[in-house]
């Protein structure tokens, strides 16, 4: 008896042990956080990730913040029509045990004259590990929060969900219906969506300002939230419902034979 509950300690800890190693070989495989800019008819995207040159301190695999002095500069060159007081990106891959995370935020102003003009903010991160066996849903929580002329600002935000683990792959993505706030700004959030089961998968959070010519000038402070969570099978449910009892009656069981033999 004394042989058999040694075993059974010795195979628990094992089994710990190997749990503790999955966890951490988890969370070293976390993915490249990256913030991509584009607007059209400027001389190309604008990339800021850890190495580009234009991320600020603190900027590592799951956090990233840009220098905005070398930011600001690169889109002047570049001919871009906005400036940015702040911009930055936060999530949590592999994002196990879950939920998985990723949220973009900043401030964005325009600094040019003449009609409106639209700029494009992606966020992404992958190797996200979140739904390995089971299926799960996409949320997308955005804000807004604009100043200056109220005509033609606008904005709109869109989590995309991909099965490739592609930063920035939108092609054939799940995503939520974007949402358009406009001014003087707000919050929302589009219907959840569901998300098939995959080992791996990348996020992507998109938001869309568009602001009118530089006047005061206009501005918009926004905020970009993407989480997807992990949904438990009905049949995995119904398992735990019916194991419970069992298991209850199998500890008032022991806890008897335990007193005859005293």
């Amino acid at each position: 008896m004394i042989r058999s509950n040694l075993r059974r300690r010795f195979l628990t800890g094992i089994a710990c042990a190997i749990a503790v190693i999955a966890a951490a070989g988890q969370a070293a495989c976390a993915g490249t956080i990256q913030i991509v800019i584009s607007e059209a008819g400027t001389g190309g995207d604008v990339i800021v990730n850890l190495g580009s040159g234009l991320e600020g301190p603190g900027t590592d695999m799951n956090h990233v913040t840009a220098d905005v002095l070398a930011l600001n500069s690169t889109l002047d060159a570049l001919g871009y029509d906005f400036h940015f007081n702040a911009l930055g990106a936060v999530a949590n891959s592999p994002g196990v045990p879950g939920p998985a995370v990723l949220d973009l935020t900043g401030q964005v102003f325009r600094t040019t004259s003449g009609g409106d003009k639209t700029i494009q903010i992606d966020a992404s991160q992958n190797d996200y590990a979140t739904l390995a066996g089971q299926p799960g849903t996409l949320h997308n929580f955005i804000t807004s929060n604009f100043s200056g002329p109220p005509a033609g600002n606008s904005q709109t935000g869109t989590s995309y969900f991909n099965t490739s683990n592609g930063l920035d792959d939108t092609a054939g993505a799940l995503s939520t219906l974007p949402r358009v706030d406009l001014p003087p700004g707000g919050s929302g959030s589009a219907p959840d969506i569901g998300v098939p089961s995959t080992t791996v998968f990348s996020l992507t959070d998109r938001v869309v300002v568009t602001l009118g010519p530089d006047a005061n000038p206009p501005l918009d402070q926004f905020t970009h939230h993407t989480e997807v969570a992990a949904v438990p099978e009905p049949v995995s449910i119904g398992l735990m419902s019916t194991a419970l009892p069992i298991v209850i009656v199998g500890m008032i069981w022991n806890r008897r034979r335990r007193s005859a033999s005293r």
